[in-house]
């Protein structure tokens, strides 16, 4: 018996992808073969200033983090654009109009936040992403952090001093009701 490989059907989820406006999104775009291309200053300021110029009419930005080979954000869809013009606008002003040297993947992973899930709890994994990659010590603050409006969000609001984590929530998933408010 022969095995036949497996083939990703990209193409169908593209089709199938649903856009609602007022939803919230989850979104992950990666550096073609992963490269660290966001290690270099120029590339994360153009995908920063992508971020900033989608966050209005597009979408109305919640969190966002740009780590060296990859982008994650969360979102609400705004009704002027489609996912899928989100995710492609994201690609072309981040790469400066085609300027950059470097390629995004193909493919990314995008979820539509269910009615049970909350924004706080995806807003936390983007915020923690840079510190349990351990591309920095809880005592210093990620450069690549973007939230136009840290308030909307519970666990801003016990940051350290230069909105820093405290140690132990590098220990947990997501912070619970204790430590949440108390920081510990």
């Amino acid at each position: 018996m022969q095995l036949t490989r497996l083939q990703r059907q990209t193409s169908r989820l593209r089709l199938e992808r649903i856009s609602q406006a007022g939803a919230c999104y989850f979104l992950t775009l990666c550096t073609q073969g992963r490269v660290p291309e966001f290690t270099e200053p120029a590339a994360a300021n153009s995908i920063k200033t992508a971020l900033e110029s989608l966050n209005g009419d597009a979408c109305l930005l919640h969190a966002a983090t740009i780590m060296p080979d990859h982008v994650q954000l969360l979102f609400t869809l705004g009704s002027q654009l489609t996912i899928s013009q989100v995710i492609g606008k994201l690609k072309i002003l981040g790469r400066v109009r085609g300027q950059a040297t470097w390629r995004w993947q193909a493919n990314g992973f995008e979820h539509r936040l269910r009615t049970t899930e909350t924004n706080e709890d995806y807003g936390f994994y983007i915020f923690m992403n840079p510190y349990r990659a351990k591309l920095l010590p809880v005592t210093q603050a990620w450069s690549g952090c973007f939230c136009p409006e840290p308030a909307i969000f519970r666990f801003m609001a016990i940051l350290g001093p230069g909105a820093t984590p405290p140690p132990t929530w590098l220990d947990d998933t997501k912070p619970s009701g204790e430590n949440l408010t108390t920081g510990e």
